[in-house]
Parts: structure tokens; C-alpha cells; sequence
């Protein structure tokens, strides 16, 4: 049975009453109409599920209840997810312009792609700069954004986000589906202005000794060796410049 629409936006959010609407009016100013967008609340208390509730004729679903964190949240919306593809803008998120999903459609090809992620744009000093992602390959990091990848429903719906995981379980699944075997393909389209203030950028210690879990378990041999070293190596010089 051929999915209803093409794409699933699922935005997660928690006490943001500041930053969920451009993530609102960045998702329903979108000029493709073959979408759906899914917002799960972990039951804000800051006035987020009123600003959500406006926009809920543009909803295909949309709850505010507690849950165990932002990977809970996510997997909550991939059950309700029925595009072909699913893509994560989280609050605070906003895809890099209105053309955003039309232009990523023309790249579909279920048949010869799992995962297909493009680049972000930064801000820095109030000027935007385009950052390309890497070619798919092993790291000991995220080499693209979450913000800017595509992955088919399906195989999150097999595969969920490992809550185990409070900040990696991005990481996680990226990495399981390279080693596995999963098709990734990087699309020369900018998708997402990438917010600096996030948590993986506020708590980065505790999301590189998160990732350090993550290869311990999934890789192998001289790769696994590498990547604790450089991610060592980093906590190192983070610590060493706290300290002064």
C-alpha cells in the first residue's frame, strides 16, 4: 500500500514557548503540500501547547504529555508517522528556506537509498555560512545534522531511537545502519538552519562520552581504537581549557 504523503515532520518539544513557533510557521510555510507534520509536547508548561494549538488545522497529530525525554518523544512520533520518508526539526529548528522539501523530492529513490542527508547552514557573528556535510562514511562523531536527514519510515519503525542513550541515540542509529549495510546518499540541497544552542552543544561532555559508549559497542578492530582516541583526546583539551 503506497504511503499517504511523501514526507513526516515530527518536531519534539519541551517547555519552548520562545522557539516553537519559527519551527511552526518554518514546517506550514513549506511550499510542498505532499506532507505531514507530527508535534509531540512532553507536556510543556510554559504556555508551548497554546502556541502549538494554533496552528492545529496545519497538524496531522499533536499531543502534550510527559514522557521520558527527547528520543521518547521522537519514537512516539515515528509510531504515528505514515510519509514515505521522516525527517526530524526539532523546536528551535527551521528548514533553510520554503523550498526546502520540493527540492529534496526530486532526490527520492526508495529503491536505491535508505538515509539521505544534505547540509546546514551556521550562523556565526550574525553572517550565515553554508556547511557541507562529509560522504557517507565511519566517524566518531555525526559527520551531517539530524535536522538535515531523510530517512525512510520504515526503518525507524523497525529500528527506533535507543533511549538508552539521552543524547546519542542519534549517533546510534547512524552508525548501526553505515556498519549494517543501509544506503546513505548526501543531496547537494541546504535543508536546515542549525540552532548552536541545542543541548548536544550545551552538555558536549556528556554527549562525547555518550558517542564513546556508542563505538565501544558498535565498532571494531583499528576504527575502534581511532575513534576513542580522538574522542579522548578532544574531552581531554575541553577539560584542560575549563580549567584555566
Amino acid at each position: 500500500m503506497e504511503p499517504p504523503c511523501t514526507f513526516s515532520i515530527v518536531t519534539v518539544s519541551y517547555n519552548c514557548a520562545d522557539a516553537i513557533r519559527k519551527t511552526l510557521e518554518s514546517v506550514v510555510g513549506q511550499d510542498c503540500a505532499d506532507k505531514e507534520y507530527i508535534i509531540i509536547d512532553g507536556g510543556s508548561t510554559d504556555g508551548t501547547a497554546d502556541i502549538i494549538r494554533e496552528y492545529e488545522e496545519h497538524l496531522t497529530y499533536w499531543c502534550s504529555e510527559p514522557d521520558g525525554g527527547i528520543y521518547q518523544g521522537m519514537n512516539k512520533g515515528i509510531a504515528r508517522a505514515q510519509g514515505q520518508w521522516i525527517i526530524f526539526m526539532n523546536a528551535g529548528d527551521v528548514f533553510a528556506d520554503k523550498h526546502v522539501l520540493s527540492q529534496v523530492a526530486s532526490f527520492l529513490d526508495e529503491e536505491k537509498y535508505d538515509i539521505l542527508y544534505g547540509d546546514i547552514l551556521t550562523e556565526k557573528k550574525g553572517e550565515l555560512h553554508r556547511k557541507i556535510a562529509a560522504e557517507p562514511c565511519n566517524k566518531q562523531r555525526m559527520y551531517f545534522c539530524h535536522q538535515a536527514a531523510f530517512v525512510q519510515t520504515r526503518l525507524l519503525k523497525q529500528m527506533p531511537f535507543d533511549t538508552r542513550f539521552k543524547m546519542s541515540a542519534d549517533f546510534y542509529f547512524f552508525k548501526y545502519c553505515y556498519l549494517s549495510g543501509y544506503k546513505f546518499r548526501h543531496i547537494p540541497v541546504t535543508i536546515a538552519l542549525y540552532d548552536s544552542h541545542g543541548v548536544s552543544n550545551r552538555q558536549r561532555l556528556k554527549g562525547l562520552y555518550e558517542n564513546i559508549r556508542v563505538i565501544k559497542e558498535l565498532d571494531k578492530g583499528w576504527d575502534k581504537i581511532r575513534f576513542l582516541l580522538k574522542l579522548y583526546y578532544v574531552i581531554y583539551w575541553i577539560k584542560l581549557r575549563k580549567s584555566f
